[in-house]
């Protein structure tokens, strides 16, 4: 059987590409209809989080949201229509269209197995089935936190004739705040301009030259750079939605015993697993915190190692679920409440508590006179880091 590493080896990411610009295909709109799509990628591996996602997306203004597009990354397996109806059941007032890879490019996805061809894959699949002017890119580890999250960025869109907008600047690859290269997490497309002047392909990642230097560009950042009518929302900041970056990766990581790069993802891993019906999640890890004898917290009889993780981690995790249990239950529950307090009591034990300094040399953070806590290890470079909020 042809392994990932070697079908990308043996043909280049370029050669891949070219072989799925021939697979994939879309019409351009004749008869925009009114309103928005929402498009929501489903990672395989993830799928157990997909009603925790939409159970945030159900809080939002959907007045205006004609489909949300729900895209597997995988080709069709007979699980997937036990999930739809499910999600169906569920959520009777969503608009929920599924869909899963085709046969032919989808084997080729799934052999060449890395993230960004299938969010490419993901979202060209739904552009080419939406049938409103605007679409909004929704990441499947991103949980919005304010009603107009999808329309304010779809009115911005019309309101300034732009082709892309969103909430966020991304810096991947060195990119900078002028380059106005805006985040796929959050991203409204105009379709319609997207499918008359472009190719599903060329909305792929890919390697290009910009201010001298070659960048390996996110999907759809090289469009962006097309065309000057692209613009952040104003009115959002990154608080009004909580996005856990690298879910998925520290998730696989943790399944196959490997080192984990962002040991603590995984607290909201196992908070959002609380909330998809593991209703006795959050009191195990508890328990599995206030017991451990060492940085490496074992849950599942899988070792999760949080030496060099700051203390400060635990004022963002409390800061950003304390924000998503007002979302969904008005307040938060002692529950999580409890959860929190024992992942600062965790990392007050094990983690990390040197200071930290802004890039013009002053403190950022320091640890108090005499707090007690002690640092199990220094952080070395790359070292989980949070904030003194």
């Amino acid at each position: 059987m042809i392994q990932g590493r070697a079908i990308r080896q043996i043909f280049g990411r370029e050669a891949i590409k070219t072989a799925l610009g021939a697979l994939l295909r879309w019409e351009p709109m004749t008869s925009p209809q009114d309103g928005l799509s929402i498009i929501l990628g489903v990672p395989w591996d993830l799928r157990h989080l997909l009603a925790v996602n939409l159970r945030f997306v159900a809080k939002t203004d959907l007045s205006r949201v004609r489909d949300i597009h729900v895209v597997f990354d995988r080709r069709h397996r007979p699980e997937m229509e036990k999930i739809r109806e499910q999600a169906v059941r569920a959520f009777p007032d969503l608009p929920l269209r599924f869909h899963w890879y085709p046969a032919v490019s989808g084997w080729v996805v799934e052999k060449v197995h890395v993230s960004t061809f299938y969010n490419s894959m993901n979202t060209v699949l739904a552009l080419g089935r939406c049938t409103t002017k605007y679409a909004v890119l929704h990441d499947f580890d991103l949980y919005p936190l304010r009603a107009d999250h999808f329309t304010l960025i779809a009115d911005t869109m019309q309101r300034n004739g732009w082709r892309f907008s969103g909430h966020e600047l991304t810096h991947f690859d060195g990119l900078e705040d002028k380059d106005n290269q805006i985040g796929t997490w959050t991203l409204g497309i105009d379709v319609e301009w997207l499918r008359a002047h472009h190719r599903p392909i060329r909305c792929f990642h890919r390697v290009t030259t910009h201010r001298g230097r070659q960048f390996n560009l996110d999907p759809f950042a090289w469009l962006q750079f097309s065309t000057p009518l692209r613009g952040l929302t104003e009115g959002l900041d990154p608080s009004n939605f909580c996005h856990v970056k690298n879910l998925c990766s520290t998730y696989l990581r943790f399944l196959k015993r490997a080192p984990l790069k962002v040991a603590w993802r995984l607290h909201y891993l196992w908070y959002l697993e609380s909330l998809s019906g593991m209703s006795d999640r959050l009191t195990q890890v508890i328990g599995a915190m206030d017991h451990a004898e060492s940085p490496v917290l074992s849950v599942d009889r899988l070792p999760a190692d949080f030496t060099g993780v700051h203390v400060t981690c635990a004022n963002v995790l409390r800061g950003e679920l304390m924000s998503m249990e007002r979302a969904i239950f008005g307040a938060p529950r002692a529950e999580a409440i409890r959860y929190v307090d024992a992942f600062e009591r965790f990392l007050s034990r094990f983690g990390s508590s040197q200071t930290i300094f802004n890039e013009d040399g002053s403190v950022a953070w320091a640890p108090p006179p005499n707090a007690g806590g002690v640092a199990c290890a220094a952080a070395a470079d790359g070292a989980d880091i949070g904030a003194a909020r």
